[in-house]
């Protein structure tokens, strides 16, 4: 059993308990709707109803069970690209099936609302928004912009700094990403305020305090994950190119948003359900017909693209805009390709380690990779029989292949393209660069090398 591959079968099945608790949590009533569904007090309250519900929870237990069992076994096979392969089918998996179960007991309790009658007055119609109760103040844009100017400092470092291509490019990279994600949050924070006020009934204080609860929690998602992108910039920037930091830094960068994303989003649930639970008026707003399966938003005569979730404080696409249908479809695409992979790591994983003597250079080939090194290049060649400790900058590390740039400890920025597992290593130094090569015939190959060196 590899820890690394129990670590890469941890990152996929993240996915499976934020999935049921939300799913889960939708059962509950807020907002005049269950399992999605705009319900009268009396459906609320009638005992089909929480039937439907007790049979949709109970499913999803089960799935959630059987599914923590299916990757579990996964995360017992000793090769990382079978994981990743079936790691990516599972994630396929943990999405849609969960999803089919909100669908159906939706569909199932919406065909029940409509036996019972349990329609509101506008069912089928887009109401407009009522004026609120109080003015309501935007967060001023000033709040995001030191994030955004604190990502992009690392960037001017980069430039002046002698870092080795290697590191710049990747951390590069990771800067321009924290850049492009605090831009992000500038600009897609406003978009909650440019919608309709979040209205049940004609209460209006009700609605302006919902309205209140969803702005909020909105614009502090995003303040958050703005703020915590400039740290994590900064952390890469001071991390100086040592990629075991680098790899710290990301992880607690990737669990402190993970822990924001879902603290804005059930306070803004709870405020909710808190506001509304109980009510006794009928509900002005049934929109229902436009939540296909209670998950997409399809609306030919609203013109906004983005629309308000009916529950939490998010925002879903109106898939009857066709932007809407392009950025769903390359979502879809994306997730369905995801086992490719996969694939192209079995080609990494199982493809033989090859070294040869050709053309007055030393080769050595895995896969899609191929180093070269001139033996008018090399200034010494030696046979390891233990690789020094080393880091990973730029290429594939897995348990039994090393392959890329690496910071080699005694040697600085170095070429692997070997299996760790498997001594002895071949060592060719030349005058800016170490190169580590293992496989097949290494001990013959160094004593090529040493005797074309010296004829």
């Amino acid at each position: 059993m590899s820890w690394g591959n129990i670590f890469l079968a941890g990152c996929f099945y993240l996915a499976l308990p934020i999935l049921y608790v939300v799913l889960r949590n939708n059962s509950k009533e807020r907002n005049n709707l269950i399992l999605a569904v705009t319900l009268t007090p009396e459906g609320r309250r009638a005992p089909e109803v929480e039937a439907v519900c007790q049979d949709f929870r109970r499913q999803l237990l089960w799935m959630f069970l059987i599914l923590t069992v299916v990757m579990v076994g996964i995360a017992c096979l000793p090769w990382v690209s079978i994981v990743t392969t079936l790691g990516c089918l599972w994630l396929i998996a943990a999405i849609v099936l969960p999803y089919y179960l909100f669908g159906k007991a939706h569909n199932t309790l919406k065909a029940l609302k409509k036996a019972r009658g349990w329609y509101a007055p506008t069912q089928g119609k887009t109401v407009v928004e009522l004026p609120p109760a109080k003015p309501m103040h935007r967060t001023p844009t000033a709040w995001f912009l030191p994030p955004v100017l604190l990502s992009a400092l690392p960037l001017i470092s980069l430039a002046l700094d002698p870092w080795t291509l290697d590191v710049a490019v990747v951390l590069g990279t990771t800067v321009g990403m924290c850049v492009l994600i605090t831009a992000m949050s500038l600009l897609f924070y406003p978009l909650v305020y440019r919608q309709r006020l979040d209205a049940l009934d004609a209460d209006q204080t009700l609605s302006a305090a919902l309205t209140r609860v969803r702005r909020y929690n909105w614009t502090k998602c995003w303040l958050l994950m703005s703020y915590l992108t400039a740290a994590y910039s900064l952390a890469i920037w001071a991390s100086g190119g040592n990629m075991a930091w680098y790899m710290i830094w990301t992880g607690v960068y990737c669990v402190a948003l993970l822990v924001a994303s879902l603290q804005t989003e059930f306070a803004a649930r709870r405020a909710q359900r808190r506001l509304t639970l109980g009510r006794t008026e009928t509900p002005l707003v049934d929109e229902d017909d436009y939540w296909l399966w209670g998950l997409f938003y399809y609306n030919p005569n609203n013109t906004h693209l983005m629309v308000n979730e009916r529950v939490g404080m998010g925002m879903s696409m109106n898939l009857a805009r066709p932007a809407a249908k392009w950025l769903m479809g390359i979502t879809a695409a994306m997730i369905l390709l995801l086992p490719l992979l996969g694939v192209w790591l079995m080609l990494e994983e199982f493809s033989p380690l090859e070294l040869r003597l050709e053309d007055d250079a030393v080769v050595a080939s895995q896969a899609l990779s191929t180093y070269r090194v001139g033996l008018e290049e090399i200034t010494d060649a030696v046979l390891l029989e233990e690789l020094p400790d080393c880091w990973r900058v730029a290429g594939t590390g897995m348990e039994d292949l090393l392959k890329g740039s690496f910071n080699v400890e005694g040697y600085g920025l170095s070429t692997l393209c070997l299996n760790p597992e498997s001594p002895p290593f071949l060592l060719l130094e030349t005058a800016d660069r170490a190169y580590f090569f293992g496989g097949d015939g290494v001990e013959a190959l160094y004593a090529q090398v040493s005797e074309a060196r010296y004829e």
